[in-house]
């Protein structure tokens, strides 16, 4: 005979214990809510503790490379606390203040006059490097019209005409340019040098017609003859 099917007997939940569970079920929920507030808030006083510490470093490191560059200056200019010290010795330790400066806070004018150092030093390739460099990376016309004029003269410096020349046409190429009656002065002088008399006097009266207030007018027109 096939044996008799068992009914399954469905335990029956009180109110009681199902008010228990749902109880029980919401203390889980708590908890877990607790521990996701708790994780929030450490991830936010992380967060705050590493933007503050952040800004702090940065407003140090800012000090710190104004300190340096200001020592650079001190040292390159030949402040009266520095003149017991040879001017090559000068120039170093003023290239190494230089250097220290730009490597916390890349400021234009520092690195031209890591260039200056360079050049004083007799380093004219690492000083048109770091000219170069200089000409890429910023955009400030005063600057990069100085920059343009110290190649100019590195170039001079180093028997390199052609370069010269082209350097001192790209600063006359600058709008606004402090530096372009120097940029024309310059290059009549070089062309005059290498025997382009015709190039050389026309470079003196672009500089006559073009800056008639400029101080450099007279002189070119002394080296016009007239």
């Amino acid at each position: 005979m096939p044996k008799p099917i068992k009914k399954r007997i469905e335990k029956k939940t009180t109110p009681e214990e199902g008010l228990k569970g749902t109880v029980e079920d919401l203390k889980v929920r708590l908890k877990q809510r607790q521990r996701i507030l708790v994780y929030s808030l450490i991830i936010f006083s992380a967060l705050t503790v590493a933007v503050v510490s952040f800004v702090l470093y940065n407003k140090a490191t800012a000090n710190r490379a104004s300190d340096l560059e200001l020592e650079g200056y001190r040292l390159f200019h030949g402040d009266y606390a520095t003149q017991s010290v040879s001017p090559e010795d000068r120039y170093k330790k003023a290239l190494k203040m230089f250097q220290d400066s730009y490597e916390k806070k890349k400021k234009p004018h520092v690195l031209l006059y890591i260039a200056y150092c360079y050049y004083e030093l007799g380093k004219y390739d690492e000083s048109i490097k770091t000219l170069k460099e200089l000409n890429n990376q910023f955009s400030d016309p005063q600057i990069i019209s100085l920059s343009y004029y110290k190649m100019a003269m590195t170039y001079v410096k180093k028997g390199d005409m052609e370069n010269a020349l082209n350097s001192l046409k790209n600063l006359s190429s600058i709008k606004n340019s402090p530096l372009q009656d120097v940029a024309l002065m310059e290059s009549g002088k070089i062309l005059d040098h290498i025997g382009k008399k015709e190039e050389a006097k026309s470079k003196y009266k672009e500089l006559i017609n073009n800056f008639q207030k400029s101080a450099l007018a007279n002189e070119a027109k002394v080296r016009l003859g007239e």
